[in-house]
């Protein structure tokens, strides 16, 4: 950005050969750079958390939860060796545990970096620098969380714990994001139609992530396959307690749940075109209705399989991509709105504050 300091008064004449004096041009740095900076490494870090969950369930899929049954190293080394593993498991195997854990190393680098960012450029805006400093208190617990998993011999409590966590800072970077593309510069001001839309789309979002919970305890209890068939419940593997048909049966009609709420919220967006501010807020419903449907072919596809790696394995990924869709359509919702004519006091202070530096 340049300002022009100039005059009214009439230049004053210079001797023959002599250059006009020019008005003095200040040049202030324009914080817009910043902000589609940081915007942009808070998408990379969303899909490096995104691709951690991916990973995450890898690693269930192939039955690799303890190739590596110390941590943070495997078998005593940072980088594991045939040499070093027990016989009867291969590299591969290490390697798909190992490489999990080291991309969790790398989003706690993105998520720390976020954070210093947000909270050196943008002090001013607590919308920006809290939900980053979240994604590092949550980076450090899910850490936490799954070297307990590993230590505790993969307890089903703590796996899907390990997985909500995921899936919170998930959702704290998602609105990290949105908040960095929408102007600082206005108050938003919502009618009640904009709230109710937004309302049902966080209603929405709280089903999704139920039904990745209770889907997460599933694969922990061993429950995929506790009945077989689809739609109907037909006999599963012998053995199949209570506790494993219940949490099988609730992860279905959670499913169909959120297939009718998600289809719900379509119909919703699409009677608010007219208020909406961006082709988004119809779109995002629209794209996740397609994924539920993907989601419930890959959970018929795990039962006619006996839960094949290649069918648990996006079966979990699209699941967290839902939720992703479901979080940023829920975060615009809120977020947009019809602007006030009245300038937000806080930004137009850190602004006054920016040219006076």
């Amino acid at each position: 950005m340049t300002i022009t300091l100039s005059g009214h008064a009439q230049p004053r004449s210079t001797p023959c050969g002599a250059r006009p004096v020019r008005p003095l041009r200040i040049l202030v740095p324009n914080p817009a750079r910043r902000l589609a900076g940081l915007a942009k490494l808070a998408v990379v870090t969303t899909v490096t958390s995104l691709i951690l969950v991916g990973l995450g369930g890898l690693v269930r899929g192939t039955d690799n939860g303890l190739a590596c049954p110390d941590w943070p190293r495997c078998y005593g080394k940072w980088i594991p060796r045939q040499a070093d593993l027990p016989e009867g498991l291969t590299l591969w195997n290490a390697w798909i545990e190992h490489g999990h854990r080291s991309v969790a190393g790398l989003l706690l680098v993105l998520v720390v970096a976020v954070a210093v960012w947000a909270l050196v450029g943008y002090r001013h805006r607590p919308r920006v620098w809290l939900p980053a400093l979240g994604a590092v208190v949550g980076v450090f617990g899910q850490a936490a969380l799954g070297a307990a998993v590993v230590l505790l011999k993969l307890r089903a409590e703590l796996v899907t714990a390990h997985l909500g966590l995921a899936m919170l800072i998930v959702a704290g970077l998602v609105a990290l994001t949105v908040e960095l593309a929408s102007p600082a510069g206005r108050v938003t001001q919502r009618s009640a139609a904009d709230l109710r839309r937004a309302r049902t789309s966080a209603w929405v979002a709280l089903l999704a992530l139920a039904q990745i919970l209770v889907g997460g305890h599933v694969t922990g209890i061993g429950a995929g396959l506790a009945y077989r068939g689809f739609p109907w419940l037909s006999p599963g593997v012998a053995g199949a307690g209570t506790e494993q048909k219940f949490f099988h049966v609730s992860h279905r009609l959670l499913a169909l749940a959120l297939m009718l709420a998600v289809g719900y919220l379509l119909m919703v967006a699409a009677r608010h075109r007219e208020l909406d501010h961006g082709p988004w807020l119809l779109r995002l419903p629209a794209l996740a209705c397609g994924l539920v449907v993907v989601q419930i072919a890959l959970g018929a596809a795990n039962l006619f399989n006996g839960s094949q790696a290649w069918t648990v394995v996006p079966h979990l990924a699209v699941a967290s991509w839902i939720w992703t869709l479901l979080v940023t359509d829920a975060a615009l919702a809120y977020r947009l709105g019809a602007p006030s004519p009245v300038p937000d006091p806080s930004a137009a202070a850190a602004a006054v504050q920016r040219v006076a530096a």
